[in-house]
Parts: structure tokens; C-alpha cells; sequence
């Protein structure tokens, strides 16, 4: 039976208008999945890194604060009961240690190990089973041989959160070594953060056994298993589609944890990953509906004189499946050519219409998420820096407030030895050099004391900053002249008013200024600037010629007793004490150095009549 003109037609027209869209559609869709896989996929191994390096972080920072009690207490002359008294100390100030254990070199402890209560603390619970599993997974051998070490990662039975045992080494004769139990709980918060809103994260040792984020080996799917035992053997991040043990298909990345062997894992539902293509797909399918129904139409009408208009609909539907925007098709007349080639056009338009808006969507998408990102991480590294300042100035203030008291009688008696013995001779200069070092000592002690009252003193009077920063500049421009130093002032009037301790803040300038001589022993030119930042907050800037400091260094140099500067009596607690001041007030610091250039040391107060503080 021969096929009527018409229905050739409608065919020609249904494969020449309807085909090319499905294809252009389908080629569209598939590139769009391709970049939203790839886009998704480099966000979550951002995300996965990141998470891995907080991971790192919270145990070598633990390894820290463990080294730290080991070198500051006298645990090699200690005995038993001493021992856990002393060690009972630091475990109170160290909120991430669940327990501390002083062993011999066999692993044999010396003292009972010392926690506490869960009535007393929100600690995980310590119980004779949690206990045995510290004593297997304990790194004592590895310590003994390297003077610090982590064991693998565990979870006690019927509880939440994972632990990791560390030990350190005490002393240089390697007899005793100080251990650790390190609460996970903080990285279970992680997980649970990043697994809101259809997403998943876990945290598996060098094994590929969850830690924490999962119920155990049954809760992994053999599609995350592999994906971790690849990541696992890589030692690099590994990014797929996985699906899960409840047949949820994920989008997830793998990141090994730096230095530990462990991996992370972090994921999304590839259904929300992907809804921006799915979208596209959807439209293309009505457009082609719509283009399918124009062409019907068409061809009930049209008999004869369509081949050039054909022709030229063919041409812009090539175009189009090409890339190419393509000439505009005419739309003179009324006819239903005309409607054909009006209602191509349009679809064109719509086409790249909605195909430029999925791409600014999805620029927009990446940019929020760099940003987000990037404040994220700013603001981990802050708070990062404030718990290891707070930590240390904590187990300071506690060190301080021990040896004030024995360091008064010292102080008396050798006054009253310096008093009874006649001057000059040998036995009195020796008496006037010890009451020397024993007053420098008191004076430390007094800085470290300082370090955490400046947290009780209150938020303090309104206050002109000018006048605390003029006073600090008279107190120092003796030693500026003396060492052949350029001062250079900007003081901007008027500034806003701030909330604060005059003394205080004139603290932190004097030691900025200090901190900033010490760094041009030759010479050179200090600039300091008081100005107004977008009128609610108010920004000092020191700035010097000095030698800079190292990249390396600059995140530890608010640390109390570290220093860079060659000076005798300098013990590393000018910028402590100065970081201390600025955390009290809300306000934030910030350090910009090149090495052969000099360093600018920014601090930013909040304005007396802003409510929120500065982050």
C-alpha cells in the first residue's frame, strides 16, 4: 500500500525536527552528567581530604599534648602514688584524653591508670573492658624505638565514638613511657555533620574496619568496601559511584589520613548530585514533545512548496545538534511554515537558554562552595589554634600557680642569705646572680599568670584605641632611638570607640612593638596604622623591615615560650600574652611575612556598638 505524501511528510518532519532534539538533548544531558560528576566528585574529595586532615590533626595534636605533660613533669623520679596524683592534673585540662597510665618498658604499669568519673565528666566512660583494649592496642614497642607513637583506632563494645592509644617516651633513658587513651568523639560529630542532608561518612582504619560513622563490617556494602580497600592501597584519594548497603547509589570519595593509614569516606546521593541534569533531560523531552506536535501539525497542512523551507529547517536543526548558534530561520508569513519556523526558533532560544542558565547555576554552585569552603577552613584553623593556645595556657596557668608558692620561699631566703652575708666577696656575687634568676623566673611565672586572668577580667569600658597605642609608642621611643629605628605613624581620626582595659590593650601594642624591634637588630623602619574597617570595627597594623618569618614557623609563634629572636631573656611570651589580650576583647590577629622583607601583624577590634564579635 503506498505511504500518502502527507504521512512521508510528517515523517521527514518528525525525523528532521524531533530526532535532532532528542539528540542534541541526550549529547547535552550526557555532557552536563559528565561535568556534574566530575564537579561533584573534586567537591566531595575536597570534602574527604579535609576531613582527613582534621582526623590527623586531632590525633598529632593529642601526641602533642602528651609529649608536652611527659617533658614537663617529673615522671621518672615519681612513685606510684604520686604518680596518679600528679598525672590527674593534665588529664583534667586535656578534655580529649579519656585516661593516662605511667608504664615501665615491659608495658607493665606503674601506677593505676588515672580517669575520671562519668559523674564527674562527659568523657567516654572508662570500664575494665574499654581498659583491656587499651593495653592490646597500645604502641609500646613503637615508642620505646621512636620516643612517640599511635596505635590503631578501636571502639569499645556497646559504645560511641572511636579511641586511639598513644604513647610517648619519658626521658632520654627510655625506662618509662607515658600512655594515652584519645577520645574519637570529636570526629563523630564530623561525621555526622557532613552525613546531614542524604549524605554518608565513616571513618575506617589501615584494616578497612569502621571506626566511627558505621555500625561495624556489616554496614559497608561490598561497592564501599571496595572503594576503601583501593583508596587503602593507593594511599591516594579514589572518588566513584558506590552504592550502599541499603541500595542507595552514592557518590563518594576516599581520602587516606596523612601519616596514620587510615581513610575516609564521603558521599552523596548521586540522585541529588545529579537533579541539575535530570532537569535537563525533562525539558528536552517536553521540547521534543512540543517540537513532535508542531511537526504533526504541519504535516496535515502542508502538501506541497516545503522542500526549501525543509531544506533550510534541516540546516538549522544541524546546526543546532553541532554546537553552532546557526542563522535565525525567517518567519515571514502566516502560513504554517512561518509557525515552524517561529516555533524552532524559539525552541533554540529556549534550548540555549536554559543550557547558559545550567551553566551559570552550576558556576554559582561552584563558587558558593569555594567560598564556603574556604571560610570553613579558615575557621578550623582558628579554632584549631585557639584550643592548642587554650590547652597550653591552661597547663601553664596550672605549672605557674604549682611553683609560685615554692618560688616565694626561695625568693625570701635568699633575700635574707644576701642580707646576712658581707659585700663584696665571692660568695655574695654568687647569692646576688641566683636572687637574680630566681627573680627572671618570678617575673615568667607572673606572665604565664597573666596569660589566663586577662579571660576573667571582664569586657571593660569604652575606650578611645588612639590613646592605649599613643602610650605604648612614648613608652618605646627611647629604645626606637637607641636601636636606630624609623617610626613611621598613620593614626586616623576619629576611630570608633571599643569595649576593653586601656592597660591591656596598651599590653598588646608594647609587645607587638617589641616583637617587631627584636626583629631589626640593625635598624629599619616600623610603621604603625589605626584606622576604621567598614566603620564597625577598628584594625592596627605594626608593620617592620625586619628578616621576616619562615612559612614553617608562623603558625606556632603564638605559642607560649616559642621564639625566633637570638636575644638573651627573651622566653617567647610577648605575642602569647598579646594573642591572649586580642581573644579576650573578640577581636582577631593576623600575621603577614615574607622572608627578607619584614612582617605585618594586624589586629581587628570590634567597635563598641557592634553586637557580634569578630570571627
Amino acid at each position: 500500500m503506498p505511504v500518502r505524501f502527507a504521512s512521508r511528510l510528517m515523517l521527514v518532519l518528525a525525523l528532521v525536527g524531533v530526532v535532532p532534539v532528542l539528540l542534541l538533548g541526550g549529547l547535552s544531558f550526557h555532557s552536563h552528567r559528565v561535568a556534574l560528576l566530575r564537579l561533584v566528585g573534586e567537591l566531595q574529595t575536597e570534602a574527604a581530604t579535609d576531613f582527613a586532615r582534621a582526623c590527623r590533626q586531632l590525633v598529632f595534636s593529642g601526641v602533642e599534648h602528651l609529649r608536652l605533660v611527659a617533658d614537663s613533669l617529673p615522671l621518672e623520679q615519681l612513685g606510684a602514688g604520686d604518680a596518679a596524683q600528679v598525672l590527674a592534673i593534665p588529664l583534667r585540662q586535656l578534655g580529649a584524653l579519656n585516661l593516662l597510665v605511667l608504664v615501665d618498658g615491659d608495658g607493665r604499669a606503674l601506677a593505676p591508670a588515672v580517669y575520671l568519673s562519668p559523674e564527674d565528666d562527659e568523657r567516654q566512660p572508662v570500664s575494665e573492658a574499654s581498659l583491656a583494649l587499651f593495653s592490646r592496642h597500645a604502641p609500646v614497642e613503637a615508642a620505646l624505638a621512636t620516643g612517640a607513637a599511635i596505635g590503631p583506632p578501636y571502639q569499645p563494645p556497646g559504645t560511641s565514638g572511636g579511641r586511639v592509644a598513644l604513647a610517648v617516651r619519658v626521658g632520654e633513658k627510655a625506662s618509662r613511657l607515658l600512655l594515652a587513651e584519645l577520645s574519637l568523639a570529636e570526629l563523630s560529630e564530623r561525621v555526622a555533620e557532613l552525613a546531614h542532608d542524604a549524605g554518608r561518612a565513616f571513618l575506617v582504619d589501615a584494616q578497612g574496619v569502621p571506626v566511627t560513622g558505621a555500625s561495624g563490617p556489616e554496614g559497608l556494602s561490598e561497592a564501599e568496601r571496595a572503594l576503601v580497600a583501593e583508596g587503602l592501597s593507593r594511599g591516594a584519594p579514589v572518588v566513584r559511584t558506590v552504592r550502599g548497603a541499603d541500595g542507595t547509589e552514592y557518590l563518594a570519595a576516599f581520602a587516606p589520613v596523612p601519616e596514620l593509614g587510615w581513610g575516609v569516606v564521603v558521599g552523596r546521593e548521586a540522585s541529588m548530585a545529579l537533579a541539575p541534569a535530570e532537569r535537563v533531560r525533562h525539558s528536552t523531552l517536553l521540547g521534543a514533545l512540543v517540537a513532535l506536535g508542531a511537526t504533526a501539525l504541519l504535516g496535515l497542512v502542508l502538501a506541497r512548496g516545503v522542500s526549501q523551507p525543509v531544506a533550510r529547517l534541516s540546516e538549522g536543526v544541524a546546526a543546532l545538534a553541532a554546537g553552532h548558534e546557526g542563522p535565525r530561520l525567517p518567519e515571514e508569513g502566516r502560513d504554517e511554515l512561518a509557525r515552524l519556523a517561529r516555533s524552532f526558533n524559539h525552541m533554540a532560544l529556549e534550548l540555549r537558554r536554559r543550557e547558559a542558565e545550567l551553566r551559570r547555576w552550576s558556576e554559582e554552585l561552584r563558587q558558593r562552595v569555594d567560598e564556603r569552603t574556604r571560610q570553613l577552613r579558615e575557621a578550623q584553623d582558628q579554632i584549631a589554634r585557639t584550643r592548642r593556645l587554650a590547652a597550653l595556657g591552661s597547663f601553664s596557668a596550672g605549672l605557674a600557680h604549682e611553683l609560685n608558692n615554692p618560688l616565694t620561699g626561695i625568693l625570701g631566703l635568699l633575700s635574707l642569705a644576701c642580707e646576712e652575708v658581707p659585700s663584696p666577696s665571692p660568695l655574695r656575687e654568687n647569692l646576688d646572680m641566683v636572687l637574680e634568676q630566681a627573680r627572671r623566673m618570678a617575673r615568667i611565672i607572673r606572665q604565664l599568670r597573666e596569660m589566663t586572668e586577662q579571660e576573667r577580667a571582664g569586657t571593660g569600658l569604652p575606650l578611645d584605641p588612639a590613646r592605649p597605642v599613643r602610650a605604648a609608642l612614648e613608652e618605646m621611643r627611647d629604645e626606637l632611638v637607641s636601636r636606630g629605628v624609623t617610626l613611621s605613624c598613620a593614626l586616623s581620626e576619629p576611630v570608633p570607640l571599643v569595649l576593653g582595659h586601656a592597660e591591656q590593650l596598651q599590653s598588646v601594642v608594647t609587645n607587638l612593638l617589641r616583637n617587631a624591634l627584636t626583629a631589626m637588630p640593625r635598624g629599619g623602619t616600623l610603621s604603625v596604622g589605626l584606622g576604621t574597617v567598614e566603620g564597625d570595627a577598628v584594625c592596627l597594623s605594626v608593620k617592620d623591615t625586619g628578616k621576616g618569618i619562615p612559612e614553617s614557623m608562623r603558625e606556632r609563634i603564638f605559642d607560649p615560650f616559642f621564639t625566633t629572636k637570638d636575644e638573651p631573656g627573651r622566653v617567647g611570651l610577648g605575642l602569647s600574652v598579646a594573642h591572649g589580650i586580642v581573644e579576650a576583647h573578640h577581636g582577631r590577629i593576623r600575621v603577614e611575612s615574607a622572608e627578607g622583607l619584614g612582617t605585618t601583624i594586624t589586629v581587628i577590634f570590634p567597635a563598641a556598638g557592634a553586637e557580634a564579635h569578630l570571627m
